[in-house]
């Protein structure tokens, strides 16, 4: 599979909530980082289990919300480093349950070697650093 594939796999599975499936994509010793991570957010998650659990966390705060795809855009852009692929998300989602509507939009730098994700940094602002803060941050302390 050719990285772009590799990253549209990993994808579909994150959208359709099965992070086991979804971390299986990334190397055991792969790297997300988060550039533009919120006050009080981890800005980096260290192998496959920090990343599912990371996903984990995110998908506490995000709940059921689905995709909208004809509001939706998706380009992932190969380049020519074989290995790197830049995909650029906009993506419309509702929550079924309050109908709330939230515009996610996220850039995606990764790095995929022998078809596993070894590196991926994730630039996301409005909403979708919303949800991380609410997810990943910690608590201040006393």
């Amino acid at each position: 599979m050719t990285p772009k594939e590799i990253y549209l796999r990993q994808l579909e599975l994150a959208i359709a909530g099965d992070r086991d499936a979804q971390a299986a994509h990334y190397a055991p010793d792969a790297v997300v980082h988060f550039p533009f991570a919120p006050a009080g957010v981890p800005d980096r998650f260290d192998g496959r289990d920090a990343i599912r659990a990371m996903s984990v966390a995110l998908d506490r705060v995000r709940g059921t919300t689905a995709p909208v795809p004809e509001e939706s855009n998706l380009t992932v852009h190969e380049t020519t480093d074989p290995e790197l692929i830049i995909a650029e998300l906009d993506a419309v989602v509702v929550d079924p349950g309050s109908g709330a509507r939230h515009r996610f939009r996220q850039l995606h730098v990764v790095r995929v070697r022998d078809e596993l994700i070894i590196e991926h940094h994730d630039y996301f602002a409005g909403a979708s650093a919303e949800m991380v803060r609410q997810a990943l941050a910690t608590p201040p302390a006393p």
